[in-house]
């Protein structure tokens, strides 16, 4: 099978966002009843995966991954492929082919940094390159790639609400570097290849009553640590406004890169108090290294490459993708955090609550009681 002519991801150039689409009025694009997907089997992929199961023009979902998504259906047909092995594009564009798939979903994409960094920039940059390789053999109409918004890092120098135009620095924590190699590689694709519509949504830190990423695991953390002095804007989505937005995506005619957030900002402190968790402030010239030990004593998730996020802002404008994209968050970042932190704290006396936004300008609904599970 002969390949695109693109460069590997360590050889790719200038990141800098190519915005020609910005002013794309929000649109309805083809109702794809065949959809491939990677990255299934993460929080967020399962959020997305479990609503495409639900509607019921969507006839075939293929997922691809090295183990099958907790999620079971007839819908759902997984196929095992490895990312980061030397054939997969070419499978994975065989299947593409062999199943008449028109659109993609590639959310292999991790929500934070991780204990295997190596294996992570493998799947994310190495995966991406495979992904793209056989978008272009199939010729593919349509992606869609769950992204996050820390790839714009987190610096002094940022924007109080940062735009999609807003360059990216390939300086900062590994996790962030690998994924800005990852945009490089999808804004040459669309440059390469303008007949896919190539759309990449920039989440905010996803959190909700099931929410298992980085940040919510920090806020029902035993001990919080935070940076003596720092006390920065944090922002949230809810996975209901997440699971929505990625919904309108994927049945539009929207392309380029949205931020794709939730309503207003809290700072870290709020959130903090919120959790009733004890804090532990940091000095800034010992802060890495305590950081450093705690993650490598597991007594915290959080590695030292996540102390400029304790220090500054990393918070999106979100209007494009209401422009776009015509998304409207329903819950305001404290929401967000309040219905992670009040749906631990249930379970932790051995009830659930079936509503997913326990926020506080949304009253309860009668029939939205308590339901004891065990």
């Amino acid at each position: 099978m002969s390949k695109r002519p693109r460069k590997s991801p360590e050889e790719n150039s200038n990141p800098e966002q190519d915005e020609r689409n910005d002013e794309l009025p929000p649109t309805t694009g083809e109702v794809h009843s065949k959809i491939a997907m990677t990255g299934a089997s993460s929080f967020r992929g399962h959020l997305v995966l479990k609503r495409l199961a639900e509607l019921p023009h969507v006839r075939e979902i293929h997922v691809f991954d090295i183990k099958a998504p907790i999620l079971q259906a007839p819908k759902i047909i997984f196929h095992r492929v490895d990312l980061t092995r030397d054939g997969a594009d070419d499978l994975i564009a065989s299947l593409l082919l062999k199943n008449d798939i028109k659109c993609l979903v590639h959310g292999a994409l991790f929500s934070g940094p991780g204990r295997n960094g190596s294996l992570r920039r493998e799947v994310e940059t190495i995966g991406t390159f495979h992904i793209l390789n056989a978008l272009a053999e199939a010729k593919l109409e349509r992606c869609v790639v769950l992204g996050d918004t820390f790839v714009y890092g987190a610096h002094s120098q940022n924007p109080n609400f940062i735009s999609e135009s807003h360059p990216l620095k390939s300086a900062g924590p590994d996790f962030v570097r690998a994924r800005v190699d990852v945009e490089k590689q999808l804004i040459e694709f669309a440059k390469d290849y303008p007949n896919c519509e190539v759309c990449t949504l920039r989440f905010a830190p996803i959190l909700g009553p099931n929410s298992t990423n980085v940040r919510a695991r920090y806020f029902l953390a035993g001990i919080i640590p935070k940076v003596l002095g720092y006390d920065p804007l944090l922002q949230f989505i809810h996975e209901d406004d997440a699971t929505a937005a990625a919904s309108l995506a994927i049945f539009s005619n929207a392309r380029g890169t949205f931020n794709t957030v939730g309503k207003g900002v809290l700072p870290l402190s709020t959130g903090i108090h919120m959790s009733g968790r004890f804090p532990v402030p940091v000095a800034t010239p010992v802060c890495k290294t305590v950081f450093s030990l705690g993650f490598m004593m597991r007594i915290w998730d959080l590695p030292s490459a996540m102390v400029p996020f304790f220090q500054y802002l990393c918070v999106a404008d979100g209007h494009k993708a209401e422009k776009s994209l015509g998304f409207k968050p329903r819950y305001s970042s404290r929401q967000a955090l309040k219905a992670l932190i009040e749906a631990a704290r249930l379970r932790s006396v051995g009830f659930s609550m079936p509503s997913s936004a326990l926020g506080e300008e949304k009253p309860l609904q009668p029939d939205e009681g308590f339901v004891r599970v065990y």
